[in-house]
């Protein structure tokens, strides 16, 4: 009987041990939780298109009429945006697309005609930075486009660009230097030469006599 006893004992001790380990292991083999990645690249903005940069912008108002002049993008293509606000009319906008940097916008009223014109200056890319004007004539409902002549063979002579505009009185003056034949193009020894432009009514610049 006490032979019975021990190898009973000896049983349950065994499984109790079996169970014991069975459980160890399960502890063991619990695995860890993962700890969450977070991607702090995505969250940053992404960074504009060079295309959205704004490169010009410039408020103007003339009366009732309020404009944006804006230029977007780098390098020597942009694209130039003016957008009106008129009292009790739509908003608009004229859209260009252009090759070189605006250096100034201005409001005048060249033709004395009281419908207010917008210039935008600009200079074109390259060593020459040629000059170029955009010019727009608005009322209550409509715009038009101003128009700007090529320099005649005598206005051209020694022209390399570097042209400078601006607005005195009713007329628009164009400035630019005068090169030699043997100037650089750093070092233009000629003077300048100065053209006074008036505005008919049909937006067409009238140049004088070249100073």
């Amino acid at each position: 009987m006490k032979t019975t006893s021990r190898i009973i004992l000896y049983l349950s001790l065994a499984l109790f041990s079996a169970c014991s380990s069975d459980n160890a292991a399960r502890e063991t083999n619990t695995e860890a939780p993962v700890a969450e990645t977070v991607d702090t690249l995505a969250q940053q903005p992404a960074p504009k298109p060079a295309s959205d940069i704004i490169s010009y912008e410039k408020k103007l108002e003339s009366g009732s009429m309020h404009f944006l002049v804006t230029t977007t993008g780098e390098g020597s293509m942009r694209h130039l945006t003016i957008q009106l606000e008129r009292e009790g009319q739509q908003p608009s906008r004229i859209d260009e697309d252009i090759e070189g940097t605006v250096t100034n916008s201005v409001i005048t009223d060249l033709n004395g005609n009281k419908k207010p014109e917008l210039l935008v200056f600009l200079n074109g890319g390259g060593t020459g930075s040629y000059g170029k004007v955009y010019g727009y004539e608005f009322d209550n409902q409509y715009w038009g486009e101003l128009h700007m002549p090529e320099l005649t063979p005598e206005q051209q002579q020694g022209y390399m660009g570097h042209d400078e505009f601006q607005v005195a009185g009713n007329r628009l003056v164009r400035t630019f230097p005068v090169y030699l034949d043997t100037d650089a193009n750093c070092c233009p020894s000629g003077g300048t030469r100065t053209i006074f432009y008036t505005l008919d009514n049909a937006l067409n610049f009238i140049p004088g006599q070249a100073e």
